[in-house]
């Protein structure tokens, strides 16, 4: 398991100090948490909604995510569409 603090993707901003975390598990499932909430999670190559929240900076660690793995997908719209994976 590898954990580590997730990069601004879009330039906007240095970083998120510390409030957007990434966690790369040994059987291939990646997390992210922000703000110590599980939000989100890569399993099987898939993107999964963990959260069923919604705020502006969470979108914006979420939209990090997914450019930061190649993943299509981002913003409100698209993330209120998404079904929480139980």
């Amino acid at each position: 398991m590898k954990g580590f603090d997730l990069p601004v993707m879009d330039g906007t901003r240095k970083s998120f100090y510390g409030k957007a975390k990434v966690i790369e598990h040994d059987n291939g499932d990646i997390c992210l948490i922000s703000y110590s909430t599980l939000v989100a999670r890569i399993h099987n190559g898939n993107f999964e909604k963990l959260w069923d929240g919604y705020s502006a900076t969470t979108m914006r660690h979420i939209n990090s995510f997914l450019l930061f793995y190649n993943l299509p997908g981002g913003g409100k719209l698209w993330w209120n569409k998404l079904e929480v994976v139980a």
